[in-house]
């Protein structure tokens, strides 16, 4: 495959086993990296599928002995929201830089996200600055706003996010919070294309994915590739913007 940029980062690869059989077979990282040695995909971000219905304690040491011994795919580490300085401890001992608060896909650990119970953990992400990855689909805009208005200095990566043509919600946290960072993959389109977007709100405010393991890579890259992009746009969006916030981070 010719390629229109330097290389390709996606920010939103999951890998193991889930809770409740939903794909044809597991993902693994021996698949991860063979589909995305097509296209080629040179680096990942990797959240652990396990994680989420073990204790982070457990799934965390299962995804960095996973991804040991590599630098290619960074894991991304799992938080509570208790005692976070011995977390965050763990997450410079395993080598990762981006986080995220542990979801409830199993139904055995509810909390809330809002700052009251979750204040400690942000305080924390927002003075080292690392990203927190959010999926959409877990959180409403009202507890995002409240959150992002509370830390306006703590980054967030949303992933997951709708397909539809305008999404003023979305487009409205972009305004209020300047370290909102939308991750673009083939579950997300908009009229006007991500070109629109750029020229809205800057072409440092976005990251690319491929939502791995549920969609083809190719159509994120096809996405990306015909986004009508300038050159400079098209390689912060591949690359450059995650890498910039992971440079950054000061574990």
């Amino acid at each position: 495959m010719d390629m229109m940029v330097e290389r390709l980062f996606a920010c939103d690869a999951v890998i193991g086993r889930p809770f409740k059989l939903i794909y044809q077979q597991e993902p693994t990282l021996e698949d991860l990296r063979k589909r995305f040695s097509r296209i080629p995909v040179e680096r990942a971000l990797v959240r652990s599928i396990p994680v989420q219905y073990s204790h982070p304690s457990l799934g965390n040491r299962v995804l960095a002995d996973s991804l040991a011994g590599q630098t290619a795919f960074e894991g991304v580490f799992t938080l509570l929201p208790e005692d976070p300085e011995p977390q965050f401890a763990e997450m410079k001992q395993a080598g990762m830089r981006v986080a995220m608060l542990k979801l409830d896909d199993a139904g055995a650990v509810r909390f809330s996200r809002k700052s009251w119970c979750c204040g400690e953990v942000y305080e924390i992400l927002q003075a080292r600055r690392i990203p927190q990855i959010i999926s959409w689909k877990s959180v409403s805009a009202d507890d995002l706003h409240g959150v992002m208005t509370d830390f306006p200095e703590m980054r967030v990566i949303l992933t997951e996010l709708p397909r539809v043509g305008r999404h003023a919600e979305i487009e409205a946290l972009l305004k209020h919070h300047p370290e909102l960072y939308l991750c673009f993959s083939n579950s997300f389109s908009i009229q006007g294309g991500y070109a629109s977007l750029c020229r809205r709100y800057g072409i440092h405010r976005w990251v690319w994915g491929t939502n791995y393991p549920v969609s083809e890579e190719g159509a994120s890259v096809t996405g990306l590739f015909y986004s009508g992009l300038e050159q400079p746009a098209l390689e912060a969006v591949a690359h450059g913007n995650i890498e910039r916030l992971l440079i950054e981070v000061q574990l």
